[in-house]
């Protein structure tokens, strides 16, 4: 019973690595054109092959985290009431990145993106 036990626990295991999903995460901080941290963006990655997408929101510090993202090429956009949509396209997630970190800057009443 014991060695049962061991080997449904070990095939377990094993299965489980062979169904894991290759996955990479983006990072960064957004700030205004004076350099202050903006807390509250929605911050929205969408994965262009497949318009999958997920959203945080930046905390006190200006910071968010999108992680376990399936790799491959990405949108970023961040949005905030009373400034402009800033966009970043062309990014792409390669296995177990997080990349440089995207940072959005942006002014009231601007579009930014690159």
């Amino acid at each position: 019973m014991k060695r049962l036990l061991l080997l449904l626990t070990l095939l377990a295991v094993a299965n489980g690595s062979l169904w894991a999903q290759a996955t990479a995460q983006i990072a960064g901080t957004v700030k205004d054109q004076s350099g202050a941290v903006l807390p509250g963006v929605e911050v929205t990655a969408a994965q262009t092959d497949t318009a999958v997408m997920r959203t945080a929101i930046t905390n006190e510090t200006g910071s968010y985290v999108l992680s376990n993202l399936p790799i491959g090429p990405y949108r970023i956009e961040a949005a905030l009431p009373g400034f402009r949509t800033f966009v970043q396209t062309g990014i792409v997630l390669e296995v177990n990145s997080s990349g440089d970190q995207c940072r959005a800057a942006s002014r009231p009443g601007q579009r930014t993106g690159r």
